[in-house]
């Protein structure tokens, strides 16, 4: 999955506590909000091919930012 430079930095920077995290597409829409002990290797999990849900693909197409709550 290729992201954007913007997505791809704020991944990199995400905290490894625990939290909420919200992926929103280009409209600031949420599309999918999960929760996670560590949001980084969760979140990193979608776009490392770690999640093998069917409609994962779909969604990560879709998302154009991803935010936080600690």
């Amino acid at each position: 999955m290729h992201l954007s430079d913007a997505l791809a930095e704020k991944v990199a920077r995400l905290p490894s506590e625990s939290g909420v995290y919200l992926f929103k597409d280009i409209h600031g829409k949420v599309l999918y909000v999960g929760k996670a002990t560590s949001l980084r290797s969760r979140v990193r999990s979608y776009f490392g091919g770690g999640d093998s849900r069917y409609q994962i693909p779909a969604l990560l197409r879709l998302i154009t930012t991803v935010d936080v709550i600690v």
